[in-house]
């Protein structure tokens, strides 16, 4: 990461189950979107569905003030983020063809170049450094980067139109046609390989809520340093297709795989199209978002050999198991952080403990029962022993089904600053 600080109940059935509304207070019930009472327990929060969440009034009510207890998560700094030194080196010798010629004194050269940010792919990498192509952009890249086909090129299939504006991009996959919406760091850089984000919303939201949402809320923590991509759901057997915040009954059912084709088929566009580092690529993602989130770790965690590219961490909200029934796998693990309600009337708070005990066991970890809080702070549990850089944490808060703990909005949760602190280790 580049900044410099930087789930099981039993199987559910996905119908019926409502995982987001249009406000983040998002305690659902079995009402979210398509209720007009709100959640279960969000009194008159739910009723400000097609707002955006943004002016919740007492969702969440069961929420308390919390966020007395600091976690102590997240306290390590990046160790790749920010650091340059090898990365013009690994990026000569890497870089296709380009690479392939540049090995000689004008690839040696290079590596000096990376240290200073991309002056030895283009510049003092002389003749094979010229060559380098997309190799050379590596060089302007951070320590451990890899950066993506987009790299060191202008985008051909993504216009500025299309981006930062919550406009959203029509892509195939699975023999269907879908959408995502996308954002990109203000002063984009396509040298710099860049932090992917894939934000999945929850049932009864969709790619344009999570624009509205901030991506939930870490667009702002980002401070322009990682790309934000969020898929759209489908529901009934079809793509969703709401022009609106949210989409009543859109959500993530992964029908012979075909939403895990959508992520695939999002990744690659972004990579193709813009400056991606492919080894630090997140998924995160609140309820029927988080089950999918869940199954991304699964199925594409980083050094897989499933797909061309996988996640290094995940991040979920108030999550179950509900888009396949895959298991987190001990030979490539994926670091794991969960929050959960206590109080989550929707997807109960013991079937989080269990999703987190499944990462824990995958990762190494020694398993301890995390700390519940009935009352309160919220507090945030690291599990010890785990294998060196996937780590697993889970945090427990006095609340109700909702992706912004204490809260139930962005602003005011500490839940998107430890969650991006958690990203920012990596």
């Amino acid at each position: 990461m580049r900044a410099k600080r930087f789930h099981m109940v039993a199987v559910l059935a996905v119908v019926g189950i409502s995982c987001s509304s249009n406000s983040p207070s998002g305690n659902e019930g079995t009402g979210g979107a398509t209720s007009s009472t709100g959640g279960a327990t969000s009194g008159t929060g739910g009723a400000t569905v097609g707002t955006g969440g943004r002016t919740s009034s007492t969702g969440g009510a069961t929420t308390s003030t919390g966020g007395s207890i600091t976690s102590t998560g997240g306290s390590v700094a990046s160790t790749g983020g920010t650091t340059t030194g090898s990365g013009g080196g690994a990026g000569g010798a890497a870089s296709g063809t380009g690479g392939a010629s540049s090995v000689g004194a004008g690839g040696a050269t290079s590596k000096t170049g990376g240290a200073v940010g991309g002056v030895g792919g283009s510049g003092t990498g002389g003749a094979g450094g010229t060559n380098v192509g997309t190799g050379g952009s590596t060089v302007g890249g951070t320590s451990g980067a890899n950066p993506s086909a987009g790299c060191g090129k202008a985008p051909t299939a993504i216009t500025s139109s299309q981006y930062n504006k919550g406009t959203t991009i029509p892509i195939t996959a699975a023999g269907l046609q879908r959408r995502y919406v996308l954002n990109v760091p203000t002063n984009y850089d396509n040298s710099h390989p860049y932090t992917l984000v894939v934000t999945i919303h929850a049932r009864d939201g969709n790619d344009i809520q999570m624009f509205n949402w901030q991506y939930y809320g870490l667009l702002p923590q980002s401070n322009n340093t990682a790309i934000f991509a969020a898929p759209n759901g489908q529901m009934n057997g079809a793509p969703c297709s709401g022009t609106g915040v949210g989409e009543s009954g859109c959500g993530w059912p992964n029908p012979n795989g075909q939403d895990m084709a959508l992520m695939d088929a999002v990744v690659a566009q972004v990579e193709e199209n813009f400056c991606v580092d492919t080894n630090h690529i997140y998924a995160t993602g609140w309820s029927y978002g988080a089950s999918m989130s869940y199954e991304v770790g699964c199925e594409r965690p980083l050094g897989g050999t499933t797909a061309t590219w996988g996640v290094r961490a995940i991040a979920v909200y108030s999550a179950a198991q509900m888009s396949g029934s895959c298991k987190p796998s001990t030979s490539h693990p994926v670091a794991y952080y969960a929050s959960h309600g206590t109080h989550d009337s929707v997807l109960g708070y013991s079937g989080g403990v269990s999703l987190a005990q499944n990462w824990s066991n995958a990762d190494g970890c020694t398993w301890q029962t995390p700390t519940s809080v009935t009352s309160g702070a919220h507090a945030c549990t690291k599990m010890a022993g785990c294998k060196s850089g996937y780590p697993v944490e889970f945090c427990s808060f006095n609340g109700d089904h909702t992706p912004f703990p204490d809260t139930g909005q962005s602003a005011g949760s500490w839940g998107p600053a430890e969650v991006w602190t958690f990203f920012s280790q990596f």
